[in-house]
């Protein structure tokens, strides 16, 4: 007698909704930065009041308080070079900020990191190095997210691309990424949107990644270089999507 198998139904995966922060790195070959950068995190909706709390709780720590102000800002750069309200402080005090930040970024299991690099002296136009950088990120969100998930983006309002970005992500909204084998944006939805890194924890995570993918890219050497790879060999910061272009 034959038998009669009862193949189990797996239900589809749940629809996730995203909001994916970034930031730019501009490139400056003089001071040894090729590389154009575009990057950051999707953090899923339904995680972020979770990660707000952990940068919050690192604020009161640093700063005695978590309000969102200049003077209590995680500014990358700002942090790494002892400006603004880290100015005078300790360098290895000023390390341990960025790990305890990157620690957020490496353990937040919903977190996508994400990045688009672009090598500005092999570009025959480097000054599209960000419209390039820019699509190519929004290529790689687009990818990371599984055909019943969407995402927003929101940047940093100092960059001075906002203009270019809303009308450019307009265009990718309709027509794709601009070149031959470029994406259709479709699970990224709405406009761009921006805010002041000050306003928002999550901005200044997306910063703090940025400057990590940069510090890789670039040349800094000496001893803070040292003491940041020291402080960061232990911990998985590997983006789960990204593009590195031209690569020839």
């Amino acid at each position: 007698m034959a038998l009669d198998f009862v193949v189990p139904m797996i239900p589809p995966e749940p629809p996730r909704r995203y909001v994916t922060y970034f930031d730019e790195v501009k490139a400056m070959p003089g001071n040894g930065q090729d590389f154009y950068l575009v990057g950051g995190i999707a953090v899923p909706m339904e995680e972020i009041g979770g990660v707000e709390n952990e940068i919050s709780a690192l604020a009161d720590d640093i700063f005695g308080n978590q309000e969102l102000t200049p003077q209590t800002e995680f500014h990358a750069s700002h942090i790494y070079f002892g400006k603004g309200p880290f100015k005078g402080m300790e360098p290895a005090k000023r390390i341990s900020i960025i790990e305890r930040l990157a620690s957020i970024l490496a353990s937040s299991t919903g977190v996508r990191r994400i990045y688009a690099a672009i090598n500005t002296r092999k570009l025959i136009a480097p000054e599209r190095a960000a419209e390039f950088a820019f699509a190519h990120f929004c290529e790689r969100v687009q990818l990371m997210t599984t055909p019943r998930s969407t995402s927003i983006l929101i940047g940093d309002l100092e960059d001075q691309q906002v203009t270019s970005m809303v009308r450019d992500f307009a265009r990718f909204r309709v027509s794709g990424t601009p070149w031959h084998y470029g994406v259709e944006v479709k699970n990224i939805v709405d406009s761009v949107h921006f805010a002041k890194s000050h306003h928002s924890r999550l901005i200044q995570l997306a910063d703090i990644y940025v400057f990590l993918v940069s510090h890789k890219f670039g040349t800094r050497k000496g001893f803070m270089s040292d003491l940041l790879r020291d402080a960061l060999k232990e911990k998985d910061l590997c983006p789960h999507r990204y593009k590195e272009w031209p690569r020839s």
